[in-house]
């Protein structure tokens, strides 16, 4: 049974299981449509919601906010048979419409992508956007898309590069051949803007390489199936290996937005033959493991999978699962957003080798990237001097922080004293 939601018939309120925190109605609902299908029980809860007095501009902001908009609206409307108010019904359908319109150009610029850099003999696998809606959903419409993510690997980044940019597709960095090259070698995506104005994002990695946190491209690369889609052949990660993907991305982020929880809910419930001996492996090899457990966990408590057999082990041996889970459930159902502090802490917590968690601090803390390199221009013999330039501003970052704080408990001791010295 979901974590999430109980009923206090004495209160009236819906407390969320996650130390018996309220949540709203119309958080509620929107967890409840945020799958490819309702289940009885969530349509039963759904249906009762209906009766209280819903913020209708609340839910529609949540929903935005999660990008589930999409979702809310087809299940409001086909399954719940929802009666938006008049004032909103006509703009939320035209949001609903413009949302499958951009999913038909993002589907158009992909199938242009891939035969493009296909045709170069570079090997191309989507990776979420339209692809991950309809092989989820069965309707690219149903999940809402802002860019495209295009999976390559690292050998082939430059030469995708340049024939993106001989496409007339725009170079979204800008970078000296010195710098791009060094980019390259420590991040993970480099964006492009379409002709038709869609973002794209060519990734070789999921993270940056300062996240100390590497899958053996070697073996997902090998595990690649193809993927009708569209009437089209492509290529696709095998489940195992998206699952993973999909975890470390969600928890890069911190799980700031429900529609990367949906996506690991539909792929888990969809794949009743995943194999979780792989998937547990390769986490534990890239130091992701508490990470993919996290993600797993956070399905079960906000949107109601089960926990696989095989992970419930695993989750009695590592408690801060649950401790960071409950924390990430708490700040959702309130709609916080973590401080530049707390995010990173978060970080070094969902890691579960203390190795891993100093290399990160060591190369977050010294890797020179493009803002580096914009604020003064070095010859390439005096490259190395853009981590020191990194490092000093990490410090004044933490010196900007603790200016905000520190100022306020020196006045507060300065007080005590005064109180002490001259005070009655």
């Amino acid at each position: 049974m979901s974590a999430l939601a109980t009923y206090s018939a004495s209160s009236g309120d819906r407390t969320a299981g996650i130390s018996g925190l309220p949540i709203s109605p119309e958080l509620e609902l929107l967890l409840a449509c945020a799958r490819r299908e309702v289940k009885e029980d969530r349509l039963r809860c759904a249906l009762d919601l209906l009766d209280h007095s819903l913020n209708w501009s609340l839910l529609l902001e949540q929903a935005q906010a999660h990008h589930l908009f999409s979702l809310f609206y087809w299940h409001g409307k086909a399954t719940l048979k929802l009666g938006f108010p008049a004032e909103m019904a006509t703009k939320v359908e035209s949001q609903f419409r413009a949302n499958a319109a951009r999913s038909l150009l993002l589907v158009q610029d992909l199938t242009d992508i891939v035969d493009l850099l296909g045709r170069g003999g570079i090997s191309v696998v989507p990776f979420k956007g339209p692809t991950l809606a309809e092989s989820l959903y069965g309707n690219a419409a149903l999940r809402e898309c802002v860019d495209l993510d295009i999976l390559i690997r690292r050998r082939d980044v430059p030469e995708a590069i340049r024939t993106l940019i001989s496409a007339g597709y725009m170079d979204g960095k800008q970078l000296a051949p010195a710098q791009r090259n060094a980019y390259i070698a420590t991040q993970y995506e480099y964006p492009f803007l379409s002709p038709n104005g869609i973002l794209v994002e060519l990734q070789w990695r999921i993270v940056p390489r300062y996240f100390s946190l590497a899958l053996n491209e070697e073996q997902y690369w090998n595990r690649i199936q193809p993927l009708t889609l569209w009437g089209r052949e492509m290529s696709s990660l095998s489940r195992e290996d998206l699952l993973l993907f999909l975890c470390i991305h969600g928890g890069k982020h911190g799980w700031e937005k429900l529609i990367w929880l949906a996506d690991v809910a539909e792929l888990v419930i969809s794949s009743p033959h995943l194999d979780w001996d792989y998937v547990l492996d390769q986490a534990g090899r890239a130091g992701a493991l508490r990470i993919t457990l996290l993600g797993v966990v956070l399905a079960n408590r906000l949107l109601g999978i089960a926990i696989p057999p095989d992970l419930k082990h695993l989750l009695a041996r590592d408690r801060a699962v649950e401790q960071i889970s409950n924390g990430l459930a708490r700040d959702l159902v309130r709609g916080e957003r973590p401080t530049y502090v707390k995010s990173q802490l978060y970080l070094l917590r969902v890691r579960e080798r203390w190795q891993d968690k100093l290399r990160y601090v060591f190369r977050f803390t010294c890797t020179a990237t493009p803002m580096e390199w914009g604020m003064v221009d070095l010859p390439p013999s005096m490259s190395v001097l853009y981590r020191f330039l990194r490092v000093l501003r990490g410090l004044g970052k933490a010196l900007s922080i603790a200016g905000h704080t520190v100022p306020r408990l020196i006045k507060s001791k300065i007080a005590v004293l005064l109180g002490q010295c001259f005070g009655r």
